[in-house]
C-alpha cells in the first residue's frame, strides 16, 4: 500500500482537532444567543398576556363599574374567579409550561389595579425580572439584574 492510499481512507488527529474546535467556537457564540432569542420571545409573549388583561378588564370596568368585582359582587380575583381562569399566567392557562405568573391587585374601591408578570420556570433567572402594569397604563420591571438604572431597565425590558 502506498502512502497516498492510506491517508485517503480518513482524517488525521490534527485534522479532527481543527473541526473540533471550530464546533466549540460557534457553540460558545450561538448558544447564548438562541437562549436570548428564546427569553425575548417569552418576553414579548408575558407583555401580549398583560396587553390582553388589560383589555379584558377595561372591558369589565365598562360592565360593572369595578375592576374587583362582578355585576353580582363576586371578587373577579378569587381562586375560581374570572380572572384567575383567564390570565392566570403566560402563556395563558391550557397553551403551555408557565413563564410567568399574573396577578391581579385592584385598589380598595376597585378603580383601579396594577397587573404583575412574575418570572416562573425557564425564566426564573430572567435579567428583565418582573413586568408591571397599572390601569394608567404606566409601565415598569421589578427585581430585574444587570441595569444600572429602573429606567435603563424599563425601556429595555417593555421595548
Amino acid at each position: 500500500m502506498s502512502a497516498g492510499q492510506a491517508r485517503a481512507r480518513g482524517f488525521t488527529l490534527i485534522e479532527m482537532m481543527i473541526t473540533v474546535v471550530i464546533i466549540a467556537i460557534l457553540s460558545a457564540i450561538a448558544y447564548p444567543n438562541y437562549r436570548e432569542h428564546i427569553a425575548r420571545g417569552k418576553r414579548a409573549q408575558a407583555k401580549a398576556s398583560l396587553a390582553q388583561a388589560q383589555q379584558w378588564l377595561e372591558r369589565h370596568y365598562s360592565e360593572n363599574y369595578s375592576y374587583a368585582k362582578t355585576a353580582d359582587g363576586t371578587d373577579i380575583n378569587a381562586a375560581g374567579g374570572v380572572f384567575k381562569t383567564q390570565f392566570s399566567t403566560s402563556p395563558l392557562p391550557g397553551e403551555g409550561a408557565a413563564n410567568y405568573n399574573i396577578a391581579l391587585t385592584p385598589n380598595d374601591k376597585g378603580t383601579g389595579y396594577t397587573l404583575k408578570a412574575v418570572r416562573t420556570g425557564s425564566m426564573g433567572g430572567d435579567r428583565c425580572g418582573d413586568y408591571v402594569v397599572t390601569h394608567t397604563g404606566r409601565k415598569s420591571v421589578e427585581n430585574y439584574t444587570g441595569f444600572n438604572a429602573a429606567l435603563a431597565a424599563a425601556s429595555a425590558c417593555w421595548n
